[in-house]
């Protein structure tokens, strides 16, 4: 059949230059679909790490905070001091004040946190050392409980001196439990 006649008799979606024009086509649309399909898939990846990839990872503290100058705190007195913690959580930073007991005894300092590890409570200061007025959970001045239901000692924080400044790392530790364990 000559190609006028292929044009005379066609039907509406008959090829008329036979099956190599249908395999070109099938190639390139192959082709375009697998190039659309690889430009998805790196969006999706991409976009899936920004969304999901925050809100599974941990909370990052800042570090060292600055707790003020060490001419400031007394001698043979425990004094609160709050600071402001900086942790990275998720998809933003957030900041939150927090408690501590500095204790300046010959020059040589303590730092507790304030935080009752009963259940969390603010502890306060006493003629003896130190009180949660939650349940009743008391510790001496060097901070060893010496009644009530929590199951530990205060918990020390790690500090250091950088020139006449105290610098402290905060943590969180988990509360109702024996041992220190870091939460955050």
């Amino acid at each position: 059949m000559e190609y006028a006649d292929r044009v005379q008799n066609r039907m509406p979606g008959d090829d008329l230059e036979g099956p190599r024009s249908l395999e070109r086509r099938s190639l390139l649309g192959y082709m375009i679909g697998m190039i659309a399909t690889g430009m998805a898939s790196v969006l999706g990846i991409t976009i899936a790490r920004y969304a999901i990839a925050p809100a599974l990872s941990t909370s990052r503290s800042a570090g060292w905070i600055n707790a003020g100058l060490l001419e400031e705190i007394p001698e043979n007195r425990p004094i609160k001091r709050s600071l402001v913690v900086s942790q990275e959580a998720g998809w933003g930073r957030v900041n939150s004040q927090r408690l501590v007991w500095i204790i300046r005894k010959d020059n040589e300092l303590t730092v507790f946190s304030a935080i009752c590890p009963h259940l969390g409570c603010t502890v306060n200061e006493t003629a003896e050392g130190f009180i949660c007025p939650c349940h009743g959970s008391a510790w001496n001045a060097q901070g060893k409980k010496i009644g009530g239901p929590a199951s530990r000692n205060l918990d020390l924080l790690e500090h250091r001196t950088q020139g006449d400044i105290l610098e402290i790392r905060y943590q969180i530790f988990r509360q109702g439990v024996a041992g220190q364990e870091v939460v955050s």
